[in-house]
């Protein structure tokens, strides 16, 4: 037999250890891996699935390359059982074997990334088969992960949604935060500030707000808080209101609201919603060091928030990639001066109907910011802010 043919039957040897592989940006120190059956049934009548985790320096393909050697050895050797429920820790040399819960529609398996900044991958099967209504791997606030490299990636048409849409599809009126102000009896207004502080205060006092499914007095109270936050200038929010967003964001389903525009900040770049790749670049850069307002005068620092703020408030949620919402929201204080209007120019979030668009009456009549003197004042303190969030 041929050196070359043995070294092809070899590499096919080796490469069969997996079907799949892919590497995640992994900054939290914990995700949860999902497999749930369709139609009835694990994908092809599976009890078990094969998997290595290898932690990596960084999510690129370079890296998952660099790693499917330790990948094919770990899936060589004997593999640790573990049970839905339980906790996969990436390492090397390490294999694990999924035990899938025959009784239940899904099984769920805790990963443990507290020292690992990435993960690499390697599966048996691939984990989209094993999705029916749940992508298969998740952060800690319910929010889809995706690959930064993946082979083989998946097919033309499969895509993952983030949770919550920011005012698209069927539910657009419903979804929009002054509708939400309209049905709750709350004016978007960032004049009153004590209106947000009192929100807060009422968050904080019930320990069910911080529960799933929280009560509709929570849900009211963290709209009025998140909708602030989201839409007025800096200097109209109490102060760490974006710490208090940490504290509860993954409990609720935000609403949307554009954010108002700043005289003394330029446009944003314009930003490809496509290019996961390019929100994930931004993130690593202000996570490894944008962390004072010295640091962010830096352009590598500015331009990174200026592409996360970008993303945020103008791609779909479905294409936002994991964590760009909280590495906003960690660096927008630190960061202010740098950001950027990703409105043209001031604008009426109430100039929009709720309910029927094509009813005139359902046009917003509500008070406060709502009307047009409360409006007018708010939009004339638009000049004297110098930074916003």
């Amino acid at each position: 037999m041929s050196r070359a043919l043995i070294f092809a039957m070899t590499l096919g040897m080796a490469t069969a250890a997996y079907e799949w592989k892919g590497v995640f940006y992994t900054p939290e120190d914990s995700y949860t891996w999902w497999a749930q059956k369709v139609s009835g049934k694990y994908a092809d009548d599976l009890s078990t699935m094969q998997m290595a985790a290898i932690p990596v320096s960084d999510s690129t393909k370079e890296a998952l390359t660099g790693a499917s050697g330790l990948g094919t050895s770990a899936l060589s050797a004997g593999c640790e059982a573990v049970n839905s429920g339980g906790t996969i820790i990436p390492a090397e040399n390490k294999c694990y074997k999924l035990v899938f819960d025959q009784n239940s529609k899904e099984s769920s398996y805790k990963v443990d990334t507290s020292k690992t900044k990435a993960t690499a991958f390697f599966t048996e099967h691939l984990p989209i088969e094993f999705e029916d209504t749940k992508h298969y791997f998740k952060d800690k606030s319910g929010v889809d992960v995706e690959p930064d490299a993946q082979e083989p990636a998946p097919g033309d048409g499969h895509g993952h949604g983030h949770g919550h849409g920011h005012g698209h599809g069927a539910d657009a009126f419903e979804s929009k935060c002054v509708c939400k102000a309209k049905a709750k009896g709350w004016d978007l207004d960032c004049t009153n500030k004590g209106k947000i502080e009192a929100a807060v205060a009422n968050l904080d006092a019930k320990a069910a707000c911080k529960a799933k499914p929280p009560p509709e007095d929570c849900v009211s109270n963290y709209h009025v808080m998140q909708a602030h936050h989201d839409h007025c200038l800096h200097d109209s929010l109490p102060k760490g209101i974006e710490i208090k967003l940490h504290d509860y964001e993954h409990f609720y389903s935000d609403c949307f609201v554009k954010r108002q525009f700043n005289p003394n900040l330029k446009a944003c770049p314009a930003v490809d919603c496509n290019n996961a790749q390019a929100m994930t670049a931004a993130i690593k850069t202000l996570q490894k060091g944008c962390t004072t307002e010295q640091a962010c005068t830096d352009k590598t620092c500015a331009d990174a928030i200026k592409i996360v703020l970008a993303a945020h408030d103008l791609c779909p949620e479905d294409k936002l990639v994991n964590n760009l919402e909280t590495a906003l929201h960690d660096h927008e204080e630190p960061c202010e001066a740098q950001l950027c209007n990703s409105a043209e120019a001031q604008f009426d979030p109430y100039a929009d109907p709720c309910g029927d668009a094509a009813d005139p009456s359902s046009a917003s009549s509500a008070s406060g910011f709502g009307s047009q003197g409360a409006f007018l004042v708010t939009a004339l303190a638009f000049p004297l802010a110098v930074l916003f969030i």
